[in-house]
């Protein structure tokens, strides 16, 4: 799977250390229109060759999609550790403080889990060995008996 590397409109990208969003694209001036969301402040970028500089990061949302999964299952494989974590916009980012977004290699590690799932129920703890299952059904069997 090969991700899209040219600049789209009303996407997040990281710059220079920082997040922005693109707001305007004009291929026949050679501009990208983008704002920062930490300063609020409008930079003008090159068009040709945008996608060296801008890296794109996703959201949550975007990531339900590429892995036709819903929102909260990412999230509850997240909670158990086992797909990577979404990292936190800056609080700066006023309108975005509570979103998370992936990057690249965060979207092809989840492609890759998903892709390499049976469906079915989801994967349990790894940390409950063979001999504690026993035991809990031993003892659900013990309460079903009285």
């Amino acid at each position: 799977m090969s991700l899209q590397t040219k600049i789209i409109l009303n996407k997040f990208y990281k710059y220079a250390d920082t997040i922005v969003k693109v707001k305007k694209i004009t291929r026949n001036l050679n501009k990208v229109y983008v704002t920062d969301l930490t300063t609020k402040q409008e930079l003008i970028l090159p068009y040709e060759n945008a996608e060296l500089i801008m890296h794109r990061i996703y959201t949550i949302g975007e990531i339900a999609k590429i892995v036709e999964k819903r929102s909260d299952t990412i999230r509850k494989y997240e909670k158990r550790g086992l797909i990577p974590s979404g990292k936190k916009f800056s609080e700066t980012c006023e309108s975005y403080k509570n979103w998370r977004y992936y990057e690249r290699q965060d979207v092809y590690d989840m492609v890759s889990f998903f892709n390499g799932r049976t469906p079915g129920r989801p994967v349990a703890d790894k940390n409950i060995n063979v001999q504690a299952k026993v035991i809990r059904i031993s003892e659900k069997i013990k309460i079903g008996k009285r």
